[in-house]
């Protein structure tokens, strides 16, 4: 069966008046890296899945209930004065009908039709989300490599549950209220959409490396913890830590799920916002606006490409989940586990697909950034996105090889540089460890030198533009820090590498 991807439009009404593309006053870039954040969602698109679509039945059912509950009341039309009284007969019908439809059709997913199914769920459209929950997941190795992981954690934990602060409004000068009142009214329309506080907790959910064990991580976890004050909101927000089996092809997904399943009675009693996330990225700010209810059933950074192009997706390395979302991934998850049998087909099905994103009307996807022209991890889009306040530092993407070599004219320079070496591309890029030396020379020499890849052992340092904007935005010493940091270890890595062989 094929599944046909709706892409209504670049800007669509949300029930309100209210469309999902910001048309707000025209900022310049400087004014932009002054504001607290770029605006709320500057695109959204619906996905609906037309065909092979399994929501227990309550697609089906919906249509035939809604007419048999309106001859009902149109049989006996007394019973239309009584309150509430077709809420509650359609209702019935549905949870009886639903489950046996399900039960007969041999489905272990009752409680997702009966709780996400949108023919009940628009009757309770006001049932905003009451709590906010982080599934972080790392692959940790003991050592210095662990540590910089718990490290970068740490940071990104720190930022995640920083509040929005009220801003000291200034006296009114005389004359001035009229304007006052405007940049109320602004100020209104730029924070409508921003998530209040709410209750916020994170669960740490670890694999181990196969050349470490689980006594000496934990034993490094714990220092970590200890390390860090008791004021520190990273630490506070800390409620479980869980130890998982390591997963070499469901990788993340196998990690999220044991937390989803162990938490999945308070998401649909709480109808929490879950936030899915890893290790591989720094932080530049707090992200208040992956969390509100009206940012759909998926939100995440930025698309990867326009509008027209089928691979159009939001990346899976930080985005959150509604709570029936969250039901239908799951779900999800156990129908397609065993069909996965490396990490490109788990990409392709769990990022790049958003086929269990919708119910029975299709499910929204929202993202804070449109596409800038260019996949959000190459360099160009990067240029685009990081003034405006995007918020992430793939920990892949921000160095470059401190080599002349690259900025010589590609006419006349080698075309390899003197300092390459096939054992550290080989060893550096663990994609690339099983070509022989002459296909690493090949690869690099097509691909690799415009992929930011490690080839040598000259030092790696962050990108002069980037630095340049990170100092820019203020206040950004410790995101700099930490990517010093990582750079220092991989540093070490390479020649570590390099004397290996």
């Amino acid at each position: 069966m094929s599944n046909q991807r709706h892409y209504n439009g670049s800007s669509v009404e949300d029930g309100r008046g209210l469309h999902h593309r910001r048309t707000g006053s025209k900022s310049s870039s400087s004014k932009l890296l002054s504001s607290p954040r770029p605006p709320l969602v500057q695109h959204r698109v619906s996905y609906s899945k037309t065909k092979d679509h399994h929501d227990g039945g309550s697609a089906l059912l919906s249509p035939w209930l809604s007419r048999q509950s309106n001859k009902l009341l149109h049989t006996f039309p007394r019973l239309k004065k009584l309150k509430r009284v077709h809420f509650f007969i359609i209702s019935a019908l549905t949870i009886i009908l639903t489950i046996r439809f399900a039960t007969s059709n041999g489905s272990t997913h009752i409680s997702t039709s009966i709780h996400c199914s949108s023919f009940l769920r628009s009757f309770n459209q006001k049932n905003q989300s009451r709590s906010n929950i982080i599934l972080m997941a790392s692959h940790l190795r003991h050592g210095p490599d662990g540590e910089m992981r718990l490290r970068i954690i740490e940071h990104n934990l720190q930022l995640l549950a920083e509040q929005e602060e009220e801003e000291e409004q200034p006296q009114p000068k005389e004359g001035a209220e009229e304007q006052n009142n405007n940049d109320k009214e602004l100020s209104s329309s730029n924070t409508n959409n921003i998530s209040k506080a709410k209750p916020l907790k994170a669960v740490l959910l670890f694999s181990i490396d196969t050349q470490s064990t689980q006594s000496d991580v934990q034993t490094m976890i714990t220092k970590w913890r200890q390390q860090m004050p008791n004021a520190h909101l990273a630490y506070n927000i800390i409620s479980q830590i869980i130890f998982v089996p390591n997963d070499p092809t469901m990788v993340d997904a196998s990690k999220w799920i044991v937390a989803i399943e162990k938490l999945l009675p308070e998401i649909q009693s709480t109808n929490a916002r879950v936030m899915l996330i890893n290790d591989s990225f720094v932080l530049t700010r707090n992200v208040p606006e992956l969390w509100p209810d009206d940012c759909g059933d998926v939100c995440g950074l930025v698309w990867t490409a326009p509008e027209d192009d089928e691979s159009r997706h939001i990346q899976s390395y930080i985005r959150t989940l509604s709570s029936c979302a969250v039901e239908r991934y799951r779900n999800f998850y156990y129908e397609k586990k065993s069909d996965i049998r490396n990490v490109h087909e788990l990409i392709v099905e769990f990022e790049l697909n958003l086929s269990w994103v919708g119910g029975e009307r299709g499910g929204s996807v929202s993202a804070i950034y449109d596409y800038a022209g260019a996949h959000p991890d190459d360099e160009a889009a990067q240029k685009v996105l990081v003034p405006q306040g995007y918020p992430a530092i793939k920990l892949k993407k921000f160095f470059v090889t401190d080599d002349p070599w690259l900025s010589e004219p590609e006419t006349t320079r080698s075309k390899l540089p003197p300092s390459f070496s096939a054992t550290i591309y080989k060893g550096m890029n663990h994609d690339l460890n099983y070509l022989s030396d002459e296909d690493a020379e090949r690869h690099f020499a097509e691909d690799g030198k415009n992929e930011d890849r490690i080839y040598s052992s000259l030092p790696l340092v962050i990108k002069s533009w980037l630095r340049e904007e990170l100092i820019k935005m203020g206040g950004e010493e410790s995101t700099i820090a930490i990517l010093e940091a990582y750079l220092a270890a991989l540093n070490r890595g390479i020649v570590n590498a390099s004397i290996e062989k």
